[in-house]
């Protein structure tokens, strides 16, 4: 579930990709990329990777906002075939993720 209020701005899911690799600052994430007619919304389960897991239950994931970049900000570069968001001062690299081709819907 996605901790996140879609009704706030009137969004709503249009396309979503989940287990998107990416490292922000020497850390890595699997995340959930979710488009909305507004933003392009990062989600990480903060619930992945929870020591829980070994004990044979697996919680609920718990979907965190990351990073909500509006759609007319979208700014990236691709630099020896690997896709970099620019966010805020921040170079979010994305593995093995093609944004023109998630974009497709909104264009």
């Amino acid at each position: 579930m996605y901790n996140y209020d879609f009704k706030k701005d009137d969004e709503s899911i249009l396309k979503e990709i989940m287990n998107v690799n990416i490292k922000i600052n020497k850390k890595y994430y699997q995340t959930n990329f979710v488009l909305t007619e507004k933003n392009l919304l990062i989600f990480h389960d903060i619930n992945c990777g929870n020591p829980i897991w070994g004990s044979g239950t697996h919680p609920l994931p718990e979907l965190y906002l990351l990073f909500c970049i509006p759609l007319n900000d979208l700014k990236y570069e691709i630099i020896n075939d690997d896709l970099y968001l620019l966010q805020n001062n921040q170079k979010v690299n994305c593995y093995d993720f093609n944004l023109k081709e998630f974009l497709i819907y909104f264009q």
